[in-house]
């Protein structure tokens, strides 16, 4: 054990009071480095040497520090678990690294990092030895560090999440939209394709789909057309937008609609495509059958106008006055257009054979008499049939108001159809019948009416029509094959 006299001799030395030239002693007092040493054999383990370099960090005097516990370093930021490490190193007389939070004379924080080694002298503890050293800005450096970490993550996080919402919506608006999403790799044409697009091509979503199977599923004829659209754009790197066939399995074909643009490598080439599939089916049956639509209407406003000019024109060379003319023109296309909208209830697809009587003898049955009696089968007409026999009805029935059953009060129509079995198909029977009018006579010149009655119904429905012109009233019949007059039943 030390005597005192050693103890002075050295803490004299370290103090450079003794004129020693003992090199330890003088890179202890002179070093950069603050260091302090601290006697355990007395109260308090309190400091009994420090140089010149902590009292530089600390801002204490010398007469401030020696004879204190280094606990004045402390305040109300240090960590007290930082300091229950030191005083258990202290007390396990162990050495212990740790950053501390110690306060300077002025009341400005820093962090010191303290290094303490306890001194043994035959094994007896004699002293602990520590160096402290101003890590502030390796800690701020460290925090902001930190900090920039924490935002780089914070940030990262936000990307992914913002990545993550983005592709979950637009995954949204793809099957929202129907649109299957592929890439195809130009080097090694390889193909990737969701699950959907699987599906517009007729696979299932387990099933394998490369490049070969796409263009398998292609229908030959446009596949030409499919090569075009990638090779040009390949070429000029703009978009392409194709609308070809496929093939299903069970003979079903279905038009795809294939959308994409290329993107490209460093060397401004193109590398890879991407894209978009889309079924168009029921968009091009639409168009066929809007097509369909205007090319139908088209014919029908032709061939109502050309009936229209036929109406006139014959009401005009049968009439002996211009006013009589526009009466008679007026009436007909008046029928004409009950006709038109019998059909039109329908889409134009047929008329049942009593709608289409019901209405063309409606300007002659509002009076609410009961001089007709109307009745017969179920029968739906094509609309060309429907339009000739909705004339000739009306016609009759104008002829009958003139000279026949229906110029005077007793005169009775009887009107009747009916679908009766033949030798070779059904065959379609309607008779006109008039009874209680005057007496009546073959006309010596036939009219329009008359010819629209006879002729050309039985052109126009490929049958015969007869007119029997008998004292007691005119008879009216038909006979024409079903089959060429009846429309599908609804």
């Amino acid at each position: 054990m030390p005597d005192d006299q050693e103890q002075r001799r050295i803490l004299s030395e370290l103090h450079g009071t003794g004129g020693s030239s003992d090199p330890f002693a003088s890179a202890v007092r002179t070093t950069r480095m603050p260091m302090i040493i601290t006697d355990p054999r007395q109260d308090d383990n309190p400091i009994v040497f420090c140089n010149g370099s902590f009292l530089q960090l600390s801002g204490f005097s010398r007469e401030e520090v020696l004879g204190r516990n280094c606990r004045f370093l402390q305040g109300t930021g240090t960590n007290a678990e930082d300091v229950a490490k030191v005083r258990e190193a202290v007390e396990t007389r162990t050495p212990i690294e740790i950053d501390l939070l110690n306060y300077k004379k002025n009341g400005e924080s820093f962090w010191n990092r303290l290094l303490i080694s306890p001194v043994f002298d035959d094994g007896e503890l004699t002293y602990f030895f520590a160096s402290q050293y101003d890590v502030t800005p390796e800690r701020e450096s460290m925090q902001r560090m930190q900090l920039d970490q924490a935002t780089l993550e914070d940030e990262i996080r936000q990307r992914v999440f913002d990545l993550t919402q983005s592709e979950e919506r637009l995954n949204f608006t793809l099957r929202a939209g129907r649109l299957g999403s592929w890439t195809l790799e130009l080097a090694d044409q390889r193909l990737v394709a969701s699950n959907l697009c699987k599906e517009i091509f007729g696979r299932a979503a387990s099933d394998g789909f490369a490049y070969e199977d796409l263009i398998g599923a292609i229908q030959s004829e446009d596949r030409s057309r499919w090569h075009d659209a990638v090779d040009a754009a390949v070429a000029d790197g703009g978009d392409f937008d194709i609308e070809f066939r496929v093939e299903l399995p069970g003979d079903e074909v279905r038009w795809v609609e294939v959308r994409g643009q290329p993107s490209s490598g460093p060397d401004g080439r193109a590398v890879a495509l991407a894209g978009v599939a889309l079924d168009v089916t029921q968009r091009k049956r639409a168009e066929e059958h809007r097509l369909l639509l205007v090319r139908e209407l088209n014919h029908r406003v032709k061939n109502t106008l050309a009936t229209v000019q036929s109406i006139v024109r014959q009401s005009l060379r049968s009439s002996r006055t211009v006013a009589e003319a526009g009466e008679v023109a007026d009436s007909r296309i008046r029928a004409l257009s009950m006709a038109h909208d019998v059909l039109t209830e329908e889409s134009w697809s047929g008329a049942s054979m009593g709608d289409l009587v019901a209405q063309a003898l409606k300007p002659f049955t509002d009076a609410g008499n009961d001089r007709f009696d109307i009745g017969g089968d179920a029968v739906r007409l094509k609309p060309r049939t429907a339009l000739a026999i909705s004339m000739a009805v009306h016609e009759l029935a104008t002829n009958a108001v003139k000279y026949g059953a229906l110029s005077n009060e007793t005169g009775t129509v009887r009107f009747r159809w009916t679908v009766g079995p033949a030798k070779d198909e059904p065959m379609l029977h309607i008779r006109w019948e008039e009874s209680g009018g005057p007496p009546v006579e073959k006309p010596r010149q036939v009219g329009f009416g008359s010819r629209l009655i006879e002729r050309a119904l039985a052109s126009e429905i490929g049958g015969t029509t007869s007119i029997d012109y008998r004292p007691t009233g005119l008879v009216f019949t038909v006979d024409a094959p079903l089959a060429g007059l009846t429309a599908p039943e609804e």
